[in-house]
């Protein structure tokens, strides 16, 4: 009996082209969601500071030098993670930063929320990294096309010679990012990159 179990469980994880294994639909999630509250609040509060420091820069002749921000807040922006989503089966849409040198497949890569992230621009915030592992070899997809991956989040550090990563998933399957009008997962962000995933 066990050795059926064990032969379903190595057929359902048969490498299918464009996708590792045959996985359960996962929560779809977007970006913003890996920010818990106190991150939000820590990034309202580095805000409000800014914003004061400016109207303050412009009552004075003299030129205002960059304040330094809060360290304190800035770490709690940028590290703090949300445990609600430890060992959850999550569907997010992102760019892959492959971390190994095979040209066709990849085991380990970084997914970010922004074309061009820890490549060509600085790597985002470790909560807004998530490190990727797969049992199987996986499909490569280029650095400029959006990929939707599937599998389960653990809320844990991995350092990567790339990024800092606050989240590490265990890949299920991955696939080319389809855009479907009726989802509202996904916001259009205004700015540089105007990413449909952020």
């Amino acid at each position: 009996m066990s050795l059926a179990v064990g032969a379903l469980f190595v057929a359902q994880r048969v490498l299918v082209p464009g996708r590792v294994g045959s996985a359960p639909e996962g929560v779809s999630l977007a970006w913003s969601l890996l920010l818990p509250e106190e991150a939000r609040a820590a990034y309202d509060a580095l805000d409000a500071a800014a914003l004061i420091n400016e109207e303050g820069a412009g009552a004075n002749a003299e030129p205002a030098t960059e304040p330094e921000p809060d360290l304190e807040l800035l770490l709690i922006a940028e590290t703090s993670t949300d445990a609600t989503l430890d060992g959850q089966i999550l569907s997010i849409s992102g760019f892959m930063v492959p971390l190994d040198n095979d040209r066709r497949t990849t085991r380990q890569f970084l997914l970010v929320p922004y074309q061009g992230a820890c490549i060509h621009t600085p790597a985002p915030p470790p909560n807004q990294v998530i490190s990727v592992y797969s049992d199987k070899d996986a499909r490569r997809f280029h650095n400029w096309q959006p990929v939707t991956i599937t599998g389960r989040m653990s809320v844990a550090r991995d350092s990567t010679a790339l990024a800092e990563a606050g989240y590490v998933m265990a890949l299920e399957r991955i696939e080319a990012f389809r855009e479907d009008s009726t989802d509202e997962s996904f916001v259009v962000a205004e700015g540089a990159h105007n990413s449909p995933l952020l």
